[in-house]
């Protein structure tokens, strides 16, 4: 199986974007109109915005099991410094367990796998910007691949 949520990524940049863009243009004309006191709450709606954004975390997400390896690529899909890509790749086999916890309405997947010094856990990734069908994907998916490893032990 293999999927992405290149499209959807795509369009939550262009409206954020747009929206911070509309942001901007509307704290510029209270400026220009000198109504300094709007120009102060458009800065703060402006932050709180950016903020919210931030907190959202929403990332791009590639996931394949192809080639008998699970491979996840992903990266914030809003970021001012610099994009962190990431990726993880492990042999199916090595799957242990895997948790998709849900808090504050985002979701975050939590792999842990088996290696030649113990178990190992990746750090979270942030599936907030995927629908309830791909996140249901993933977990079906991963489910069917630790119970074909239970099997083969």
């Amino acid at each position: 199986m293999e999927f992405s949520n290149q499209k959807k990524t795509k369009t939550i940049k262009r409206l954020f974007n747009i929206i911070g863009i509309a942001i901007v243009v509307v704290g510029l004309i209270l400026l220009w109109m000198k109504k300094d006191t709007a120009v102060l709450v458009t800065a703060a709606i402006f932050a709180l915005y950016v903020g919210a954004a931030q907190f959202a975390n929403l990332c791009y997400v590639f996931f394949s099991t192809e080639n008998g390896k699970i491979l996840i690529r992903y990266y914030p899909v809003i970021s001012f410094l610099k994009k962190n890509y990431e990726s993880i790749e492990f042999p199916q086999e090595t799957l242990l367990n895997f948790k998709i916890e849900k808090g504050l309405g985002f979701s975050d997947l939590t792999i842990a796998i088996r290696t030649k010094r113990g178990i190992a856990e990746y750090p979270s990734i942030s599936l907030a910007a995927l629908s309830k069908a791909d996140i249901e994907k993933i977990r079906t998916t991963l489910l069917e691949i630790m119970k074909k490893n239970k099997i083969g032990i």
